[in-house]
């Protein structure tokens, strides 16, 4: 049995691989339309404080970060029509399942993103430099879920790594479905611990180590500059 599931194994490794790339793929994508939008609605926010845009804005962040991944993509599913006609063409405009999946996947990353940027504005604001870049972990961080999360766009059929491990215990059998799901979920630990390395290679670059100490130095200078050239009037009065 052992020789039989090694052969599967072996011969079914690139198709799952491949599912694996669909996977990495639509986070890529949900991450990076995300973030685009989770910046404007964190901009809309700190821009239009106390007005009816910034309350807008933040409650549907909110809701964004708080309503389940898997709510979103039924949601988008179900409501974005599977084709439209362009008016006055003969064009029909197919929307396949893995950009419906990308809409779907983003909603908590604008969520994650918005909070997270009006968070670190303002530590920038009261100088605390090094409170602001902790933006690039929290972001890290919903990359990591964000990838985790995208096993479950199977269930709105996209061909991902979940959805040809279950094909390939449909054709091979019920008995490897066990080994089959362990070694599926390998590929999610493995490149969920490739990340993790990258983020920490990145958070200890020397460049982002010195980094809040630059700037501290930096808006120092620049104070220092600007009260050196202003006139003696304005230094007298101010003292």
């Amino acid at each position: 049995m052992v020789n039989n599931f090694m052969a599967a194994l072996l011969s079914w490794t690139p198709y799952l691989l491949g599912g694996l790339g669909w996977n990495v793929l639509i986070t890529v994508m949900a991450v990076l339309l995300g973030t685009c939008v989770g910046a404007v609605f964190a901009w809309i926010r700190i821009s239009k404080d106390g007005g009816v845009l910034g309350l807008i804005a933040r409650e549907t962040a909110k809701v964004f970060r708080n309503v389940p991944t898997l709510a979103f993509l039924f949601f988008v599913v179900f409501v974005f029509p599977r084709e439209f006609a362009i008016p006055g063409t003969d064009w029909v405009v197919t929307i396949p399942l893995w950009v419906k999946a990308i809409v779907g996947m983003c909603a908590s990353v604008i969520g994650f993103t918005s909070e997270s940027l009006v968070v670190a504005y303002h530590d920038w604001k009261r100088s605390d430099y090094e409170a602001s870049l902790l933006f690039v972990s929290t972001w890290s961080n919903s990359v990591t879920i964000s990838f985790l999360a995208s096993s479950t766009i199977s269930l709105i059929g996209v061909g991902e790594l979940i959805s040809r491990t279950n094909t390939v215990i449909s054709v091979v059998g019920t008995w490897v479905m066990i080994p089959m799901y362990i070694y599926a979920g390998m590929y999610f630990v493995l490149v969920s611990l490739l990340w993790a390395m990258i983020v920490k290679r990145i958070r200890r670059a020397r460049w982002l180590t010195e980094l809040p100490g630059r700037l501290k130095t930096r808006m120092e200078e620049r104070s220092l500059h600007l009260k050196n050239s202003m006139p003696n009037e304005s230094r007298d009065l101010q003292a």
